[in-house]
């Protein structure tokens, strides 16, 4: 059995290991089943988390020299962040926040687009080095990787969500219903 390190591991690496038995919302090969209920705020953590279980098990196959595992699920990782995840922020809670916050939205926004475009580039780094069988590459780029995110996820889930969530109660149920969407798109094809 997969074992994930606790959540948060982004930060110095993994933390004591537990046995990976997630709900049907972290899955790492799942889609989210329903969000109807669930605020903005929710739906949008329960999306890191579930990726955060993703990018641990990818880092445990690079450790692990299963290099074709780790491949698919880095790639896993970046469809589920950069295709859905990040589209959900980019085309409705972004432009949803500057609405709602006028011009001082704008620096918030602009500081976690900045972040996404470094991610993408270090995800495709990432992929180089799992090309290369390259495991200290890998790790370098991974140390980096939970930095950001660990910043990156912080400011959404302390200044971002919460307000849009308060403010447009609307953008979560169509965030959601957008997140699941794309979820199931770009989902792997055999853990459907």
């Amino acid at each position: 059995m997969f074992t994930a390190p606790a959540r948060r591991s982004r930060s110095s690496g993994p933390l004591p290991a537990r046995p990976l038995a997630p709900p049907p919302i972290l899955s790492p090969t799942r889609p989210a089943k329903e969000y109807s209920m669930e605020s903005i705020e929710q739906i949008m953590r329960h999306d890191h988390e579930r990726l955060d279980v993703l990018l641990e098990a990818g880092a445990k196959a690079v450790h692990e020299g299963l290099w074709h595992e780790a491949a698919d699920l880095l790639q896993r990782f970046r469809h589920g962040l950069v295709d859905a995840h990040m589209v959900v922020e980019e085309t409705l809670l972004f432009p949803a926040f500057e609405t709602q916050q006028g011009h001082a939205g704008l620096a918030l926004t602009a500081i976690l687009r900045k972040g996404h475009q470094d991610l993408r580039v270090f995800f495709l780094e990432m992929a180089e080095a799992i090309a290369a069988r390259d495991d200290e590459e890998f790790a370098a780029l991974l140390r980096t990787v939970r930095a950001l995110l660990k910043q990156h996820d912080s400011k959404e889930e302390s200044e971002l969500y919460p307000q849009v969530a308060a403010a447009m109660p609307e953008q979560g149920r169509a965030a959601g219903k957008l997140l699941l969407s794309l979820q199931r798109a770009t989902a792997d094809p055999s853990a459907r």
